[in-house]
């Protein structure tokens, strides 16, 4: 707590952590925004530049009202994350370090643009201490999921204004899979972890009316925008958040039967809705694998490209298996174009559209391939490292009782689950919406909140 003695200064102090977590919570729905509908502007330096957009203001604004607290509480909320911040920051100096050492291979490695993105990376990455600094009790973790859950019903609800013809916001046709004003992709990313939300009051059990309300809302929401955004693998992140939330009800033997056929309802209804928005997708990737014919050959579908582009990075990483071949290089077509031909030996049938190009540059489309072949078996070790001490903080502080019906390492361990499942089509792209969730999962999960 705060360590004041004057009646004075207590009040002073609780009105400051009021104002800070009011500045959070504000400014955390402006990090869920497309980068293309936020204003900004361009510094240009050292024949480089760095885009500034108004989600960067807002995570300056999160780290600078954190570090008022942090100052005023000596940082004492920061001890429980120790382990995570440790991980967090080898990993982190590893992406610069990673800038760097591609000089020695690689003549044209743009090592300017890729420190810029390895900056706006670590960046985000400070929202993680920012949590645990902001989030020290029961109302502020409260607020946090409002200001979350908000977000997502208003995600939601363009979303399918979108799906049923609704001219707003680059909509894609209607009666399919639609972006929101977050992005396709971070849509179905910020749905799966709304979705957790809701999962983690079924299985420990709401037990206000509030905690009922949000319930409801982040379910409905979370689970109407998942279908929605027709994500597959921000359903696989729900499902493995409907799995985590199952087994940590019934190991505190909270999980009744009647909780434990909602968990399943729920988990069938992301399933099922995800399948049904991408049966034309699946369809064409099952015959991708030579299951049947294929009726429209030439068409570039994400799953067989992401296949492709997945292919390409492991060829990339068994060139450079240490140290891969440099943070971001995966853009780089000195780095992929070596293995351009065999993808294409391997892979005849695809359009030449779904190969990278320097006109389309598209990365490597799964965060494990990326870090392997970017930053090989030394970075993909410190990833590791990282994400399984996030889990393994949050699990100890779950393992020692049932709480109060929902804390903070308990939602941060279930949207860890999420980031485990959406990093299988998203990769490590600074600055977008989807970060924003990785980061806040992190700091949830090293979080000790009061009641």
């Amino acid at each position: 707590g705060l360590r004041r003695s004057d009646p004075h200064t207590h009040y002073a102090d609780r009105e400051i952590v009021r104002r800070a977590s009011l500045v959070f919570a504000g400014a955390l729905p402006i990090l869920f925004i497309h980068a293309r509908y936020q204003p900004g502007f361009t510094l240009h330096a050292g024949g480089t530049h760095v885009d500034m957009r108004l989600s960067d203001l807002a995570v300056i604004a999160i780290v600078i009202v954190a570090l008022v607290i942090g100052v005023r509480t000596r940082f004492a909320s920061l001890a429980a994350g120790r382990a995570v911040w440790a991980t967090a920051a080898a990993f982190l100096v590893f992406t610069f370090v990673a800038t760097f050492y591609p000089f020695a291979f690689a003549h044209g490695y743009p090592w300017k643009t890729h420190l810029v993105t390895a900056f706006k990376y670590t960046e985000y990455a400070l929202i993680a201490p920012a949590v645990a600094l902001l989030v020290r009790k029961r109302s502020d973790l409260q607020l946090l999921l409002i200001a979350f859950v908000l977000v997502a019903v208003a995600a939601t609800t363009v979303g399918l204004l979108q799906f049923f013809g609704a001219p707003i916001l680059n909509e894609w046709p209607a009666g399919g899979r639609q972006p929101s004003f977050v992005g396709v992709d971070d849509f179905g990313a910020l749905s799966a972890a709304t979705y957790a939300v809701a999962l983690g009051f079924v299985a420990v059990g709401p037990r206000t009316a509030f905690d009922r309300r949000l319930a409801w809302t982040a379910g409905l929401a979370g689970g109407l925008g998942a279908v929605c955004a027709g994500a597959l693998a921000g359903v696989l992140g729900a499902l493995l958040a409907a799995a985590a939330a199952a087994i940590i009800g019934k190991s505190w033997r909270l999980l009744d039967a009647r909780r434990s056929v909602v968990l399943a309802v729920m988990a069938a209804w992301v399933l099922g809705g995800g399948v049904m928005m991408r049966g034309a997708a699946l369809t064409h990737f099952a015959h991708f694998l030579g299951a049947g014919h294929e009726n429209q050959p030439g068409n570039v579908e994400s799953y067989s490209q992401r296949w492709v582009l997945d292919y390409i990075g492991l060829r990339m990483f068994e060139g450079r298996p240490i140290l891969g071949q440099g943070w971001q290089s995966g853009y780089d077509e000195e780095a992929y174009g070596p293995y351009l031909a065999a993808a294409k030996k391997r892979f005849p049938h695809q359009p030449e559209l779904a190969f990278p190009s320097p006109a389309h540059s598209w990365g490597i489309q799964n965060a494990y391939v990326e870090v392997l072949a970017e930053l090989g078996i030394v970075g993909f070790a410190l990833f590791a490292v990282m994400v399984f001490t996030g889990l393994g903080v949050a699990v100890r502080a779950l393992r020692r009782g049932p709480p109060l019906p929902l804390t903070a390492a308990l939602i941060g361990l279930l949207w860890l689950f999420v980031a485990g499942g959406v990093w299988n089509s998203l990769w490590l792209i600074a600055g977008n919406p989807f970060d924003a969730t990785i980061w806040l999962a992190f700091g949830l999960a090293a979080t000790r909140q009061a009641t």
